[in-house]
């Protein structure tokens, strides 16, 4: 009954229009007020302020402005040329480019908005000239999005990390191939598609347009080697590594590519703060979240529930995930995470799944909800920006949401696909 009013409540004030951050906290309270009438309620404020009271989540606001100050010096025309030299050859071609831009692209803003805005704004147009159609070109522009929170750096994985307390770097390893699967399961749609209505390729311009095009994009993907190895190196925190990302992106933005403008660095600042903002009030209201689901036991009686029906750990998770997918239909995927992470972890835990393969699961399960109706913000951002009607791209983003999905299946079905380099990593 508990977990009812707790997510009913929650659901009901997200669907009347209110903010989520206090569709959360109004969700909280009215539980504690039915089932903790003696607990004072400065509980509620002192829970939140320690939940953002973190040095972790410094590397959140640190990866954001990277991010922003990436997007803003010349970074985006550059990759899109290298991915353009690499597979625009393929029958597809830009549809291809699309995918592996946002592939490269994820190493650097971590954010599925950022990448919609940033290669949809490029390669829409330039894909709507070349012969596809509007439709296609914002659906593939918002499905390969999915990408960007899961190859690192990656802001939801920061944020799982800490509500799960796990390892960030294992975290951002553990993404990578998933997230090459997704792009992979994406380029397959793009060919047959492409196929069946003779959607244009370019011409093959050899190795050395390759190689031209790294070397003109090389200090933009040198940025997750930098992140990565820095953390995993043990030579930096991921808060010190995002703020080394930081300095590298003012850099090559300023001085090596010479397109970031001090005005430019002051918006980024604005935006960065915007979004950080954002997700530290979501944590500080999960860290109430999470207390209640604890103190009232509400993982016990989610795992009851689930158990009644089975206790085989492959079913549990396809279960759960099915859950999950359904939360991600309606609601942000920070929100998801608060819901998710402190009711059902516990029980994946108890049964023998590997906490980092339940994150990734949950984070690419939640940011497919950012592609499907009626939420889904990334559909609206990539019709505003193919001047198409949201229907049609939703209608044209199907085959790429069965792609999206399995990939998904893929990555619960076979672990090893998420655990791999975590375990190469730590030695086991």
């Amino acid at each position: 009954m508990e977990i009812l009013i707790l997510i009913g409540v929650m659901m009901v004030a997200a669907l009347m229009g209110i903010n989520l951050v206090f569709a959360i906290l109004i969700a909280s309270t009215a539980t504690l007020l039915v089932y903790r009438p003696g607990i004072p309620l400065e509980v509620v404020t002192q829970l939140f302020l320690s939940g953002i009271d973190s040095f972790l989540l410094l590397a959140v606001g640190f990866f954001f402005l990277a991010g922003e100050l990436m997007n803003r010096g010349g970074v985006t025309r550059r990759i899109i040329d290298f991915a353009s030299a690499c597979v625009g050859h393929i029958r597809g071609g830009l549809g291809h480019v699309n995918v592996v831009s946002s592939i490269f692209f994820s190493g650097i803003s971590g954010s599925a908005v950022a990448d919609t805005a940033a290669v949809g704004s490029v390669l829409i147009p330039a894909m709507e000239r070349a012969g596809f159609s509007r439709g296609f070109a914002a659906a593939i522009t918002q499905t390969s999005s999915v990408i960007g929170p899961i190859i690192p750096p990656s802001i939801p994985m920061i944020v799982y990390a800490v509500l799960a307390q796990q390892s960030v770097g294992a975290m951002f390893l553990a993404g990578i191939v998933p997230g090459l699967v997704v792009g992979l399961c994406l380029m397959v749609v793009v060919y047959v598609i492409s196929r069946r209505r003779a959607y244009p390729a370019s011409e093959w311009t050899g190795f050395r347009a390759i190689f031209k095009a790294g070397i003109g994009a090389a200090a933009a993907l040198l940025t997750p080697v930098i992140i990565l190895g820095g953390i995993l190196g043990g030579i930096m925190t991921a808060t010190e590594a995002g703020a080394v990302a930081c300095a590298y992106a003012f850099v090559v933005g300023k001085f090596v590519f010479r397109e970031l403008s001090w005005r430019d660095c002051g918006i980024a600042l604005v935006d960065a703060a915007k979004g950080t903002s954002t997700v530290l009030v979501i944590v500080g209201a999960s860290t109430i979240f999470a207390w209640i689901v604890a103190d009232l036991q509400i993982s016990k009686t989610a795992s009851e529930m689930i158990f009644s029906i089975s206790r085989d750990p492959f079913w549990v998770l396809l279960l759960v995930m099915i859950f999950t997918l359904v939360i991600g239909l309606f609601m942000d995927p920070l929100a998801g995470l608060v819901i998710i992470v402190p009711v059902f972890l516990p029980t994946m835990i108890e049964i023998g799944v590997d906490p980092i393969h339940f994150g990734v699961l949950v984070v690419l399960n939640l940011m497919i909800g950012l592609t499907t109706p009626p939420v889904g913000y990334l559909i609206y951002l990539s019709a505003y920006i193919a001047k198409e009607k949201p229907e049609v791209v939703i209608r044209e983003s199907m085959p790429f949401l069965g792609a999206l999905v399995a990939a998904l299946l893929i990555c619960l079905v076979f672990p090893a696909v998420v655990t791999t380099l975590p375990a190469l990593y730590n030695g086991g």
